[in-house]
């Protein structure tokens, strides 16, 4: 009995290290590939918007926050969708919510490793640089055009003012003409 006992445990164990390598050996090999797609996706992602592909990596960023399977990759595609949006952001509410994602990214991020493609973020920025130098040059050359325009116009205002004065003057000679004209028209 006794040996039917441990035929009987060492048949149990022997099933259940089985099944359990089994499992694990898929799990293994499943994992990998998913992994691996999920780097795959990551990296044209990436590829994209380093070649200023933004429209799509925009929708591959989407694609991946959207079916991401761990947090981690959620995450990975919330820093690359902010990073997009500062790429793509055309007035100050797109900037706002690319902003507030990529606080959003940092705080779930918090004290993790930076591992995310930090060039991603340095383009973004140095794009945002750009447009605000642009802004600030529009913005520069709007404020001159105008100040010429005032000179201008007060040149003109200042030469109707002028000319108005003249007419005046002109218009109390005549009157004062017509007033002489007048008085010596009378004895007649």
């Amino acid at each position: 009995m006794l040996h039917y006992l441990t035929y009987n445990t060492i048949s149990k164990s022997l099933l259940m290290f089985s099944l359990l390598l089994l499992c694990s050996s898929c799990t293994t090999m499943h994992i990998p590939a998913l992994e691996e797609s999920s780097l795959s996706t990551q990296s044209n992602a990436e590829l994209l918007f380093i070649n200023g592909d933004f429209e799509n990596a925009l929708l591959e960023y989407e694609e991946i926050y959207d079916t991401a399977l761990s947090p981690e990759d959620r995450n990975f595609a919330l820093y690359g969708l902010a990073c997009t949006q500062l790429m793509l952001a055309q007035n100050d509410h797109q900037y706002i919510e690319a902003i507030s994602n990529l606080h959003k990214w940092d705080a779930i991020k918090g004290g993790a490793p930076f591992t995310e493609n930090h060039h991603l973020l340095v383009l973004a920025l140095l794009h945002h640089r750009d447009v605000i130098q642009k802004r600030n040059i529009a913005s520069t050359e709007r404020e001159k055009n105008k100040n010429i325009l005032i000179t201008k116009q007060k040149k003109k205002i200042s030469k109707m003012v002028h000319i108005v004065k003249k007419l005046q003057n002109q218009l109390e000679e005549l009157e004062a003409i017509d007033e002489t004209f007048q008085e010596k028209r009378k004895p007649l």
